[in-house]
């Protein structure tokens, strides 16, 4: 009856706490699902227009030409009308909803019922499908839903020869089923790759592609949904094959990857991919890639340096926590929190950079603790990048399972399942205090100083990798409250595209709206941007050749060493203080943080005649608001508090206060940044005579903001450090 068969497959997004759907101008991190069905797809294609290759016994060919297009919801609007138009009489249109998680299916859903009003047959799988009808017997009633209006259920992998061509033979038969349950853990070995799409890789804002090499992992972590939609048992593709689609994307401008396998480390293949990498960068196609690993993947043989040598440039690593009662109730037993400084130190031995994965809302966790130990993970663990997600029950994971089973209170709104958001009552935060308890977290991890601490150490070809990292960190994390993983650059919000069930809000409304979150957004970029500046004029690489140091000719060496040493005797010191504070041994952390302040005081007194007659006021004040502090400090008991107040004092008071006196480019830039705050704060107090008093009495302030500035971007368009 038909004649062509259009496949379109959609990538859907989430909505926001608003009802907005969440979609940007440019991306984070592409869809792997897609590429893989797109792939799977064009096989199928391949296979009916040569027939000579087709196996009539287990996929015979279908009776029609075969088109597919695809839409990511995140950064493309889904043409709806356009689609539906083209279902015919001579033309089936399918639409397939893909890779769709927990906190996608709100949006997911409402995509195929919309589909569904307009005659398309619709067909949805992913996680959320497969990990609810992996655990349970019956369908859930949102899954119920779908059923009961005409959109078909696919449970599994398609990576099984013949079962895209038996479903789409009953599409254009007119008997799609209800649910189609792929057979469980496919033979993925020659299974056709993803491949890198220009077109579709050009919405995202870094150009990488990705690639599961292997699927699975042997560990039983409860609250991972991954084995049991996809088994504890490796599966992996050909090295032959990973190795010639990563050649193939490479041919096409693509050389960033990220090896999406859950656990590439425990994949039969690792060594194999990682030699025919370092061949191929012998060859002169130099990879560099991102991959996923557990914490113990450092003691194989030769994985590390293999790894480095591929083109290694950053592990994400699932740490989840540093209290060894969470790591138990995890069930992660191939965690052990006393090897994790060890172990990152290994891996940032070999030049790669470590992201980990951390939960908040263990059992254990509380308010207090979650700042105790994020502050041990960054000063003492001291890995680079941290995501934190809030612990969530999704469905096809053990904890859901038995959260349901035991008849616990969830959040029935799916929308929330995206790790920052809390859907279940914790048993030792109030409402509200966990996910001001995971904002802490981010504003912790990626303080300024932090930042530049991590840029400090890193070697130079990885800095301005890291350097965009931790502004995108900062800005999702700490700036605007979404979590870095789920986000992107430049909303694009639609008026007329909100969830049902909210109203749609008239257009002086939602141009208020707009215009609101552009300046709370634009506000974000613009503190990011003279954030980061402050940054990079803390951590360039010129020491040898700047002639600003108290604007008295070339650099005075002592002043350098010793703001080197002291930068160097408070990173140790933070990490002493971190374990010491994390074990309970809070006096012993106050008495090394006395121990640095007696010792400052004495090198300032001792250097007072080095420094411009101009500087020594600031120097002997500075000495005395230490004698006060350790003189206070005599006088309180140690805690917890405490412990964090003198570090922000020693911070403040005396790093960063010796690194301006030493630094002309770091103070130049601070003095203008705290002008231009105050005539901002000024005009937006009505204030006016104010703000043009700051402004008149210190141009050449402006003069030194604008300088700077635009030497900063100078540095960052051509990655000078």
């Amino acid at each position: 009856m038909y004649k062509k068969l259009e496949i379109v497959y959609v990538v859907p997004s989430r909505y926001d706490d608003d009802g907005y759907v969440q979609r940007w101008i440019k991306g984070v991190v592409p869809s792997n699902s897609l590429a893989v069905l797109k792939s799977l797809t064009k096989a199928m294609i391949d296979r009916a227009s040569n027939k000579d290759h087709a196996d009539p016994q287990h996929w015979p060919a279908l009776p029609v030409r075969v088109t597919q297009e695809s839409y990511d919801d995140n950064v493309e609007k889904i043409p709806f009308g356009k689609i539906a138009k083209r279902n015919t009489a001579e033309t089936k249109v399918v639409v397939g909803i893909v890779g769709v998680q927990s906190n996608q299916f709100p949006r997911a859903a409402d995509i195929a019922l919309r589909f569904r009003k307009l005659g398309v047959d619709v067909m949805i799988g992913g996680f959320h499908v497969t990990g609810v009808l992996a655990l349970f017997d019956t369908p859930s009633p949102e899954l119920q839903m779908l059923l009961d209006n005409g959109v078909t259920l696919a449970v599994g992998e398609a990576e099984t020869p013949g079962v895209l061509e038996s479903l789409f033979r009953d599409a254009l038969n007119g008997n799609l089923q209800p649910v189609y349950r792929f057979p469980k853990a496919p033979d993925i070995t020659y299974a056709p790759l993803p491949q890198a799409e220009p077109r579709y890789i050009d919405h995202f804002g870094a150009r990488w592609a990705t690639i599961d090499s292997s699927r699975g992992c042997p560990f039983g972590c409860n609250f991972c949904t991954v084995i049991n939609i996809q088994g504890r048992k490796m599966r992996c593709r050909s090295a032959e094959a990973v190795l010639q689609t990563v050649e193939n994307n490479y041919d096409k401008g693509v050389d960033n990857f990220f090896f999406t396998d859950d656990n590439f480390a425990r994949s039969q293949h690792w060594e194999a991919i990682f030699d025919g990498l370092i061949a191929l960068k012998k060859r002169g196609k130099p990879v560099g890639f991102m991959m996923q690993i557990d914490t113990q993947a450092g003691k194989i043989t030769n994985f590390v340096d293999k790894a480095k040598q591929a083109g290694c440039r950053m592990v994400f690593i699932g740490m989840e926590s540093v209290n060894p009662d969470n790591i138990a109730a995890a069930g992660k037993t191939q965690n052990h929190v006393d090897q994790y400084r060890e172990m990152v130190k290994l891996w940032q031995s070999a030049s790669v950079i470590v992201h980990v994965g951390y939960i908040i809302g263990f059992p254990n966790d509380t308010l207090e603790s979650v700042r105790r130990d994020v502050i041990f993970l960054r000063d003492h663990v001291g890995v680079d990048l941290a995501s934190f997600f809030m612990m969530t029950p999704l469905p096809g994971s053990v904890n859901h399972k038995v959260m349901v089973e035991n008849g616990e209170a969830i959040d029935p709104d799916l929308n929330k399942y995206d790790s920052f958001h809390e859907t279940f009552r914790h048993p030792k935060m109030q409402p509200g205090e966990w996910k001001v308890a995971t904002q802490l977290a981010y504003a912790e991890f990626y303080t300024k100083s932090h930042c530049a601490d991590i840029l400090r150490r890193l070697p130079k070809e990885h800095y301005w990798l890291m350097f965009w990292n931790l502004i995108w960190y900062r800005y999702s994390g700490v700036l605007s409250g979404t979590h870095p993983m789920m986000t992107g650059f430049f909303r694009q919000k639609d008026r007329l595209d909100r969830r049902p069930g909210l109203p749609k809000e008239n257009m002086f409304r939602f141009a208020w709206r707009w215009i609101r979150d552009f300046v709370l957004d634009s506000g974000s970029y613009i503190k990011l941007f003279f954030e980061f500046q402050e940054i990079w004029f803390m951590t360039r690489n010129d020491r040898q050749k700047t002639k600003d140091v108290f604007r008295s000719g070339e650099v005075s060496a002592p002043q350098w060493q010793t703001l080197a040493h002291l930068k160097q005797s408070w990173l140790s010191l933070k990490q002493r203080v971190a374990e010491y504070s994390w074990q309970g041994q809070y006096e012993a952390a106050m008495a090394e943080l006395r121990s640095m302040l007696s010792s400052a005081a004495a090198t300032l007194r001792a250097m007072r005649h080095a420094v411009p007659k101009r500087h020594t006021g600031e120097v002997d004040s500075v000495v005395g608001e230490i004698e006060t502090c350790l003189t206070e400090l005599e006088q309180k008991p140690a805690s917890p508090s405490l412990l964090y107040q003198t570090e922000q004092f020693i911070h403040e008071k005396l790093v960063e206060r010796y690194e301006a006196m030493v630094s002309r480019y770091v103070r130049l830039r601070r003095k203008a940044n705290v002008w231009r705050q105050n005539a901002l704060t000024h005009l937006r107090q009505g204030r006016l005579f104010r703000c043009g008093y700051s402004l008149a009495c210190r141009p050449w302030l402006a003069v030194i903001d604008t300088y700077l500035s635009f030497r900063f971007c100078i540095a960052a368009m051509r990655k000078e450090l």
